[in-house]
């Protein structure tokens, strides 16, 4: 009995521990501030890699077209992955309605992810690289402006943006709650370690980077069979480059908005993606983070449960709880402050337990179901 206390001890000082590190270093970070009018010369090129995103893509393009940067320097290049609806009209409609520099790439058959972007690159004369996934937004007429600017001012090779998950979701649904929540907790994460040069989470949905990073990597080469990790194993490339040069955009106006999964199928669906990924990440950070967050939640709910047959929850129990809820609560609470958005903390309480049993399915479920892209 004394050693599996023991276990859950450790198990909990580790949890906190890796949390309360990646917070320290997330309050750090300096909030990049844009400089009043400022100049770029960068040559940039956006990459949106789309299929079937009849539904998304119009709203991706116009809010580039919004933005407040210099037409000259901006290339845009859509990549349709052999969609099987309208996107491709509705893109290529959209993109000839605007004065803009722009290329469309088709693909007569899928290919996915990697190879769509590999080709765009390929094609693109620009310095910097921005991808974007076609189920993005942004109502933030600087966003570009803001990425172009903190590569320029800070020489940063691979540039981590921040994301949202679509506010406007954020009431009435469980499912919508739930990912916000968690997207939210990595954001404070993925800065935080970011500080301290040891960044292992990133998303491709808000991305940038050089050209010739890109090629010094030799693209995707390393991974180009995983169907996934354009993002995080593009990052341990980079890493092994000069970590020195990657960098967390600590600025609200330069993170775009995705949609929430609605339904738990397409959820599950877009974790074991995910999870096929950091299955094939050479950085023992993740599968270390994983088994401490598995136990963490497996615990919780031993505890929770032994508490309800029992009606009892002894100290033990109690202490294990709430120092779980209050590291959750404190990356939280910096995130609803970095994104300028009151979190609904009367979900807090009820989701949290909710929170592990999805952890557990997920976790459980990434082993038997194989990854499959759009």
């Amino acid at each position: 009995m004394l050693a599996i206390k023991i276990i859950i001890l450790l198990t909990l000082i580790s949890y906190v521990g890796f949390l309360l590190f990646g917070a320290i270093g997330f309050i750090k970070t300096k909030t990049f501030s844009l400089p009043e009018n400022v100049i770029n010369k960068t040559n940039t090129c956006i990459i949106i890699c789309a299929r079937n995103e009849e539904n998304n893509i119009e709203a991706c393009l116009n809010s580039i077209y919004i933005q407040n940067f210099d037409k000259e320097l901006l290339e845009i290049i859509l990549v349709n992955d052999a969609s099987e609806d309208s996107t491709l009209t509705k893109a290529t409609n959209s993109l000839r309605s605007q004065n803009f520099r722009f290329q469309i790439i088709s693909n007569s058959q899928k290919e996915g992810k990697k190879n769509s972007i590999t080709k765009a690159i390929q094609a693109s004369g620009a310095e910097l690289i921005i991808t974007r996934d076609a189920d993005t937004f942004t109502n933030d007429a600087s966003w570009l402006k803001t990425i172009v600017t903190f590569y320029e001012q800070t020489q940063s090779q691979f540039i981590i943006a921040p994301v949202e998950i679509d506010p406007s979701t954020s009431s009435g649904s469980v499912l919508s709650q739930l990912q916000i929540f968690e997207n939210n907790a990595l954001a404070v994460i993925a800065g935080g370690f970011a500080f301290y040069k040891k960044a292992f989470l990133c998303n491709g949905a808000n991305l940038a980077f050089s050209k010739k990073l890109f090629e010094k990597t030799n693209g995707y080469k390393s991974h180009e069979k995983i169907l996934s990790g354009d993002d995080v194993l593009f990052l341990e490339d980079a890493k092994k480059i000069n970590s020195q040069k990657i960098s967390y955009l600590k600025q609200k106006n330069a993170s775009i908005i995705t949609y929430p999964q609605k339904t738990f199928t397409n959820l599950l669906q877009q974790k074991v993606r995910w999870a096929s990924k950091f299955n094939a990440n050479p950085n023992q950070t993740n599968a270390l983070l994983g088994l401490i967050v598995f136990l963490v939640h497996f615990f919780t709910l031993f505890f929770l449960l032994k508490a309800a047959f029992t009606l009892h929850l002894p100290l033990f129990g109690l202490f294990f709880i709430l120092s779980r809820f209050l590291i959750d609560f404190l990356l939280l609470f910096l995130a609803s402050g970095y994104f300028k958005r009151p979190v609904q903390w009367l979900w807090f309480l009820p989701l949290s337990p909710l929170y592990s049993v999805y952890v557990l399915i997920i976790t459980m479920l990434s082993f038997v179901l194989k990854p499959n892209w759009k």
